[in-house]
């Protein structure tokens, strides 16, 4: 399992109307989430396989920045 986490500029759900239903293609709406609370608009990706470049491309395509954050599982107490 891969969980891909991502700054972006998504500020709201308003913003999702044109990746939501390619995220939920490709994801599964489960699997993905973003945390419009904190100040990096963080975007959670879980997947059965690599897919950062897949991420990227969405909502680079859709005008938003987005950037993936380097993370440890020894982060999180794992």
């Amino acid at each position: 399992m891969n969980i891909m986490i991502f700054k972006t500029s998504v500020q709201d759900s308003k913003d999702l109307t044109e990746i939501r239903p390619v995220m939920d293609t490709l994801f599964g709406d489960k699997n993905w989430s973003f945390a419009f609370e904190d100040v990096d608009k963080i975007l959670r990706v879980v997947s059965s396989i690599p897919a950062v470049a897949v991420v990227k491309h969405i909502l680079l395509n859709n005008g938003f920045f987005c950037e993936e954050l380097p993370y440890s599982l020894d982060d999180f107490g794992v």
